[in-house]
């Protein structure tokens, strides 16, 4: 039996011309990827080169670099080197970027410039699922996930590590001044002489160094050569890593993303306030409902969700007490406030033993030595103590939502975990190519962008989300027409010599830009 032939020739000519439009199918994401860009307003956006200047070398237009890149991301294609080498074989670029073919430093440049239109971008596609009703704006979940920097594990600094090597080149330097004076004694060689005060010295200007780097490390904790803003934080596995710390919330209804940021600190903690009010921003909603895990359980966040519209569900941290029983600790004793009380778990009573005024409340059992589950409950002869925090109450509020929404906390994990999940096992992006705190947080919100994207995709279709698309651009070019129409009326209403100089403003706007001014639109 033979194999699979075809009777193609690949040097024969073809008589009818092929066009790169046969070639992409209507339903090759990268025709989304073309209209979603397409409507975007260069100028509002605050792109490098969206209103060129009269001279000079005329530059990439904006839309041209902003399609490489979402396509490049879109397809796991991330360095400007293999962006420009896909520029010149890839058919599906050929037809975007119409055979334009940037060069790799052209390409980094832009990203590098445009961070703004970057973060811009992802707004406008949110933007464009509010009004397509992808977005519930009642609930969501935030999490973080560490992303590897781009900073080498040699190339970071702290307090241990600068002991350990100020300790070996220290010991170092010792050994090379005993050898030196042994060798004066006995006479050795010139050359052998020399050979051990060049390692003395190197030794020695490294020891000056380390000296400084311990000075700065002191004052900073940590310190990261590469990446300044990267941190030495825990990842899974129990293992460590220098990494970044990506914030996200994500919508309830589709789980989409709508809003991020990248901290260099590796808790959680302290970041639900500033994520929650990210999204009331960016949703435009007074109130929302965010779900969190016990990592946001912090009392500020807390009383400001409590005071600002935010229904905070948040996991409370686990309390242990001496004995390491689960079911006598802390949590477990129910405040009667009223009685100025504690109750413990097997009715007890535990009564205020504090001064009055005290800032501090000490609430002390005087019946835990008649108590059979004493040795569960503590370890101290005198019974069982217990000293709430000045925030207690903040707490207990958290912990009664908390309980009354068990349900709906349960959703959280499936709903945040998932982007996640996409972006660092489908898209494979578990690492930043960028270095420095607002480089890495341009290249996560394309991260999310590119999530969405597909996501929308998934659940729309692409025929049915092109169509959106080319109608949300007739309606852009709509408005330019309204404006032209007023343009020729108040014109034939005026002198003549005003014409002329509508006539150069009509030149300016229309022609020599590339895209429409903003205050077309008012």
């Amino acid at each position: 039996m033979g194999y699979v032939t075809s009777e193609f020739d690949r040097n024969q000519v073809n008589l009818i011309p092929m066009a790169f439009e046969d070639l992409i199918d209507e339903n090759n994401p990268v025709r989304v990827i073309d209209a979603f860009v397409e409507m975007l307003n260069m100028v509002e956006l605050e792109c490098t080169n969206a209103k060129p200047k009269s001279t000079g070398r005329p530059p990439y237009d904006p839309k041209d670099m902003l399609k490489l890149y979402v396509y490049g991301y879109f397809n796991g294609i991330r360095t400007s080197r293999k962006l420009e080498r896909e520029c010149k074989r890839n058919i599906e670029l050929m037809w975007l970027l119409n055979n334009l073919t940037p060069d790799d430093k052209t390409i980094s440049d832009f990203r590098k410039n445009n961070k703004k239109a970057v973060i811009s971008s992802f707004k406008q596609f949110s933007m464009l699922c509010q009004e397509l009703n992808l977005i519930g704006k009642e609930i969501v979940a935030i999490d973080g996930s560490k992303f590897r920097a781009c900073n080498s594990r040699h190339r970071s600094y702290t307090k241990r590590k600068v002991e350990k090597m100020l300790a070996y080149y220290e010991e170092s330097a010792k050994k090379y001044i005993e050898l030196i004076e042994q060798s004066d004694k006995e006479e050795t060689e010139p050359a052998e002489i020399k050979n051990l005060n060049e390692k003395l010295e190197k030794a020695m200007q490294r020891i000056i160094e380390l000296n400084k780097l311990a000075a700065e490390v002191a004052e900073k904790g940590e310190i990261s050569m590469t990446d300044p803003d990267a941190r030495h934080m825990s990842v899974s596995n129990n293992g460590t890593d220098i990494s970044h710390n990506v914030q996200i919330a994500v919508d309830e209804k589709h789980h989409l993303i709508v809003a991020l940021d990248v901290t260099s600190n590796a808790q959680d903690n302290g970041q639900l306030t500033p994520m929650a009010e990210m999204v009331k921003d960016e949703l435009g909603v007074e109130e929302i409902t965010a779900l969190a895990d016990k990592g946001y359980y912090n009392w500020k966040c807390l009383k400001h969700c409590q005071e600002n519209g935010i229904k905070a569900i948040v996991s409370k941290q686990t309390v242990t007490n001496s004995t390491g029983n689960p079911d006598y600790a802390k949590d477990k004793f129910k405040l009667d406030k009223e009685k100025d009380i504690y109750i413990c778990p097997m009715g007890k009573k535990l009564k205020r033993v504090s001064k009055e005024g005290s800032k501090r409340r000490n609430y002390k059992c005087f019946e835990c030595s008649k108590c059979i589950n004493k040795e569960k409950c503590t370890t101290s002869d005198k019974g069982r103590k217990i000293t709430p925090s000045e925030n207690e109450e903040i707490y207990q509020i958290a912990d009664k939502l908390f309980n009354e929404n068990l349900d709906l906390y349960k959703q959280r994990q499936m709903i945040v975990e998932h982007p996640f999940g996409t972006i660092k096992r489908a898209l494979g992006y578990t690492y930043f190519l960028t270095r420095g705190h607002e480089n890495v947080k341009n290249e996560s919100y394309l991260h999310c962008l590119i999530y969405n994207l597909k996501r929308v995709i998934n659940i729309m279709g692409i025929a049915p989300l092109l169509d959106i698309l080319k109608k949300k651009k007739q309606e852009m070019d709509a408005l330019v027409l309204c404006f032209l129409f007023k343009l020729c009326y108040l014109a034939s209403r005026m002198p003549i010599y005003f014409h002329f100089l509508l006539l150069i403003k009509f030149y300016i706007y229309f022609v020599t830009q590339s895209d429409v001014p903003s205050c077309f639109f008012i």
